[in-house]
């Protein structure tokens, strides 16, 4: 990965930053606007036990309800987008605290209403066919109702609701931990020379240099790192595990599993089914790293050779082209799309991409109503990051047209849905760019260097991560115990069984993966990514192969928000998840990239 020039996020210029004083002109503004959400606070507590006076009282409270969240929601991004860019911001640190206790005070008001609801059974549905105001609130009702078995009285779910606050620190210590004090010994390359190595991206600095002394020392550094800290973040992980199993117990569910698909909807045969359809086809990985080992010329391949790079010469790809590729290749789905997201990536400044001393690692899209996306990341002017752009453009996208389109209560997406819209993004960018440089074979490899970054990642690391929790949370919920021990034995046999015979493991570093994703602290989110690439994948066949009405029915995906289930969503974009379908057309494109390097090997 081509590295710039670390600034201070002082210096980084202005187009390369988010309009934050879009989100609020100063900290003054800020602190006015938190003083009148607190003052305006017990206005929805007056509410409570008055829902049942009829349907203009709910259609009342509806409206209130989502008038505040989306002024609260505001609040707390302009603090957290201080903070990301510059994790020693202690002003932005502090106010972030105050809007994250004032969004637990709110959910802790207004924990009464969903219970009042779920009281009125049926007469909601009915008053949802009478009442104009309450119309475009049916689905919620059904899915409310739906829900009626998880949901406890309006005391118990105060006490839950006040819980947020608290149960959302051990994220808090792992982000803190990993990102400002684990510190690492330095790399060093063939020559000696020493290297930093520094948390800022995943993979870590250096794991990506041509220098295979330097990938290998910096994978060391980095996984001793965190296997120095191995029972700090374990005994935070069992908490965090423990949280879990409280919070899906206290509200009824057989599992954590089933507190985290069922409030979708989603059926507990999709996880099982992606990850059953996952190890049936780990071969395809095994094939890859034979692959890449000869097209790196070693005797053996070892995890730090992973990431390493198969073209000969770096392709220099500058923010701009990035942006103006992604347009061309999303041409497809029409202007409505693609000059929104010039705009999105231009003059309106959705995207803070300086690579700044102090940033957090990684990459995120943010969404707050009435106001557009941002999304924030490390530009380092290559292929991964114009990928990397992609996929969060593909979030804020998604954010911006579900938005558009649904009240605030549709407006976000679910989990389930939430990473097919990036992961769409890269497919078409990247299907774009082979058929753009065919004679190229530097960009091509180049180019699928950059997938299978993308594609380990999501496609090996997440669900072998599920599969991970699923085993975590079996044990739990068995009352069996966990310790560093347990993690580190059970994620070297699976990374085991996805490397095969064809790579060389170092099994105690490996065995220390678990400990290194913040995505553990959001329970089964990690498959999320699986189901999004597979459905993208899908989706993206379609729309390139000229399908009728194909972009049509995604922009509908897009828009639907939350106002569906996730099956009868991805049923619109012509995705059945229930189907192992999808995931076996993403190991076909996969397969295909692999007999790609195969073909170049002999």
């Amino acid at each position: 990965m081509t590295q710039q020039p670390t600034l201070l996020r002082k210096d980084a210029p202005l187009e390369s930053t988010w309009d934050v004083d879009s989100v609020f002109p100063s900290w003054d503004g800020w602190q006015s606007e938190f003083e009148a959400l607190k003052a305006d606070l017990p206005a929805l507590t007056a509410f409570a036990g008055r829902l049942a006076e009829g349907p203009a009282k709910v259609a009342t409270w509806l409206e209130a309800y989502s008038a505040y969240r989306r002024r609260a929601l505001r609040l707390q991004l302009y603090p957290y987008m201080h903070t990301v860019v510059d994790t020693n911001d202690v002003t932005a640190k502090g106010k972030l605290g105050q809007a994250s206790g004032l969004m637990a005070q709110f959910g802790a008001a207004t924990a009464f209403a969903e219970p009042e609801l779920m009281a009125l059974g049926d007469r909601l549905r009915e008053w949802a066919q009478t009442e104009p105001g309450l119309a475009l609130y049916a689905h919620y009702f059904d899915d409310l109702l739906r829900q009626k078995a998880h949901r406890r009285s309006g005391e118990v779910e105060e006490i839950l609701g006040m819980l947020s606050d608290p149960f959302r620190t051990v994220f808090q210590t792992f982000s803190e931990l990993t990102n400002s004090d684990l510190k690492f010994a330095d790399a060093t390359d063939s020559q000696g020379a020493a290297h930093p190595v520094r948390q800022t991206t995943l993979p870590p600095t250096g794991i990506q240099s041509r220098d295979r002394t330097q990938r290998r020392t910096a994978w060391e550094s980095f996984s001793d790192g965190h296997m120095a800290m191995q029972n700090t973040l374990a005994s935070n992980y069992i908490t965090h595990v423990k949280q879990s199993v409280f919070t899906a117990r206290a509200r009824k569910y057989d599992s954590v599993l089933a507190s985290m698909l069922e409030p979708f909807n989603t059926p507990l045969s999709v996880f099982h089914t992606l990850l059953e359809t996952f190890q049936k086809h780990l071969p395809v990985w095994h094939r890859y790293w034979e692959a890449k080992r000869r097209i790196l010329g070693v005797e053996t391949i070892h995890p730090w050779d992973i990431w390493a790079p198969m073209a000969s010469e770096p392709v220099r790809v500058e923010y701009r082209q990035a942006v103006e590729w992604l347009i061309e290749s999303l041409r497809p789905l029409g202007s409505g799309y693609t000059d929104v997201l010039r705009l999105a990536a231009g003059e309106e400044r959705w995207v803070d991409w300086s690579p700044n001393a102090g940033k957090r690692q990684g990459a995120q899209s943010l969404r707050a109503k009435n106001i557009h996306p941002f999304l924030w990341l490390s530009y380092q002017s290559d292929l991964p990051s114009a990928s990397f752009l992609a996929h969060e453009l593909g979030h804020s996208m998604h954010s911006h047209f579900a938005d558009s389109a649904q009240p605030e209560l549709y407006a976000d997406y679910s989990m389930t849905a939430a990473e097919t819209a990036s992961n769409f993004n890269q497919a078409l960018l990247r299907a774009y760019l082979l058929a753009e440089k065919p004679n190229d074979a530097n960009f091509q490899l180049a180019l699928i260097d950059e997938a299978m970054i993308t594609f380990h990642r999501y496609f090996f690391i997440m669900p072998t991560l599920a599969r991970f929790e699923l085993a975590v949370y079996t044990q739990a919920e068995k009352s069996q115990p966990l310790t560093a021990h347990f993690f580190n034995d059970l994620c070297a046999d699976l990374f085991a069984e996805g490397y095969g015979d064809a790579l060389t493991d170092d099994r105690a570093r490996t065995a220390s993966t678990w400990s290194q994703f913040l995505h553990l602290y959001m329970p089964y989110y990690t498959f999320q990514y699986s189901v999004g690439i597979s459905a993208a994948h899908a989706i993206a066949e379609g729309i390139s192969s000229g399908a009728e009405g194909a972009a049509e029915r995604y922009l509908g995906f897009l828009s639907a928000g939350s106002s569906l289930y996730p099956k009868e969503l991805f049923a619109l974009a012509g995705v059945d998840l229930t189907s192992p379908e999808p995931v076996e057309k993403t190991f076909a494109v996969l397969g295909g990239m692999v007999e790609r390097l195969e073909g170049m090997t002999g």
